[in-house]
């Protein structure tokens, strides 16, 4: 009897050790989460339920990822130097206008003792007006600057940087501590107008012809045999050229037709003879003022045109 209640003893114990393994077992395996056969591949940036992958940081909710400003601000706290893009400085272009204050009057008679040229004091603002055309035509069409750099040089002949050599451009060496200085300040076009003579008119006959000059902006005027012409004279010398490499951009053909002296002069068919010659009044010369700005809006429209393909 104790033999048989030993064993019965022996073989509940080992029951219940059995039991309890298997129990865990199981509990074990109802832990363990399933695996697919197959893995699925996400678009490396995003995925389908709107979260970003960040490389070696797992999958995070796009409102997680910091905006530019905190990671500047949280590189500020750690020392570290944060680089702000720099705006290229623009380039510049540099005006220089030579003109007398007044407009003047050119006149070429039967004979020489005929002749003269005078000024009359009306004041027409023509140096500022050239250079606010010049100024607005160009800074709206082209990413240039306009600069004025009548302070910086003694005359125009200072301004002649670019020279013609056996058929090739070259800067002078004359003016190359000028060019540079100038360079430094971020100028590397340079326009000059400069007040000069032009021909007003050429006149041809059994003998040949003969040019007559206008000595100025304003009116020229031509008396032979009892015949009175009146031409408006925008009487100016332009020139333009480049200071970073040896162009000479007036040369080019765009101004070919600004640069001749048939278009600087033109003409008034309709202008009423004044009522005293010697004195004209500011009145009588509003045609001719009209005539020479209109010559400046056209240059400073074919400058801007030329620079906004630079």
């Amino acid at each position: 009897m104790k033999f048989v209640t030993k064993l019965s003893v022996l073989v509940a114990i080992s029951m219940l050790a059995s039991g309890c393994v298997t129990q865990k077992g199981i509990d074990s395996q109802e832990r363990i989460p399933p695996q697919s056969n197959t893995e699925q591949t996400l678009p490396e940036d995003k995925v389908e339920d709107g979260t970003l992958e960040q490389e070696g940081k797992g999958l995070v909710e796009e409102g997680d990822i910091p905006a530019q400003g905190e990671l500047e601000q949280d590189a500020l706290e750690q020392g570290e130097t944060v680089s702000e893009p720099k705006e290229q400085p623009k380039r510049k272009v540099g005006v220089f206008i030579n003109a007398k204050k007044f407009p003047s009057h050119t006149h070429v008679g039967t004979t020489k003792f005929n002749n003269f040229t005078k000024e009359y004091s009306y004041d027409w603002q023509l140096t500022s007006t050239v250079f606010n055309k010049l100024k607005t035509a160009i800074e709206h069409s082209s990413s240039f600057e306009v600069v004025d750099v009548t302070s910086k040089v003694k005359g125009a002949w200072q301004l002649d940087f670019v020279v013609k050599q056996n058929e090739n451009w070259s800067f002078s060496e004359n003016q190359n501590a000028l060019r540079k200085s100038l360079l430094a300040d971020g100028i590397t076009r340079i326009i000059v107008i400069e007040e000069a003579p032009t021909v007003a008119i050429t006149e041809c006959g059994t003998y040949g012809c003969s040019e007559h000059e206008s000595q100025g902006f304003g009116l020229f005027t031509r008396s032979f045999l009892g015949t009175d012409h009146y031409i408006a004279s925008a009487s100016f010398d332009i020139s333009i050229e480049n200071l970073d490499r040896p162009v000479d951009i007036a040369a080019q053909p765009l101004f070919k037709e600004l640069l001749d002296d048939a278009l600087k002069n033109e003409r008034i068919e309709e202008f009423s003879p004044p009522k005293n010659f010697d004195e004209i009044s500011d009145k009588e010369l509003a045609p001719v003022k009209s005539f020479v700005v209109s010559y400046f809006d056209r240059l400073a429209a074919t400058v801007a045109q030329y620079l906004s393909k630079q």
